[in-house]
């Protein structure tokens, strides 16, 4: 396949729809075709069917990437002190906040209107990712 060849270059795209299976009658012929008389793309479908085959059984990783469990674990102790933290600064603020008088009544409402918006759009997007973890195809994918 020379990168000069119009005809290659139309069919690259093919050769990857082809492994993922997303090619019509049509554009599978038409590969099909090209690849029977290009060996230099055949040479690349095999190449990239290869390449996916070693992808879809899995390549474990060396085991010094992978991160021991304290690690982990002390990365959750870290985390949930510093929730546990920022819970009493940000109740006290908003009490400051809201006993303030020097503020207008319609900005305390409009920030805590923004606020609350705010944390229900975090809320919402937190739910569904953890709904989707639950069915997530990938989970047990290791890199």
């Amino acid at each position: 396949m020379t990168q000069r060849d119009p005809a290659c270059r139309a069919i690259e795209p093919l050769i990857s729809g082809a492994l993922d299976n997303e090619l019509t009658q049509q554009q599978r012929q038409q590969l099909h075709l090209h690849l029977g008389s290009c060996e230099g793309c055949a040479n690349l479908y095999r190449e990239l069917a290869e390449q996916r085959g070693a992808v879809k059984h899995g390549v474990q990783p060396p085991e010094n990437v992978a991160e021991p469990p304290s690690v982990r674990l002390w990365n959750r102790i870290g985390g949930g002190l510093i929730i546990l933290g920022l819970i009493p600064l940000v109740l006290y603020a908003i009490y400051q906040f809201s006993q303030d008088a020097t503020i207008p009544w319609w900005v305390k409402l409009t920030t805590a209107a923004t606020i609350l918006g705010l944390l229900l759009l975090f809320i919402n997007v937190l739910r569904q990712r953890l709904k989707a973890a639950k069915n997530d195809p990938y989970k047990k994918v290791k890199l």
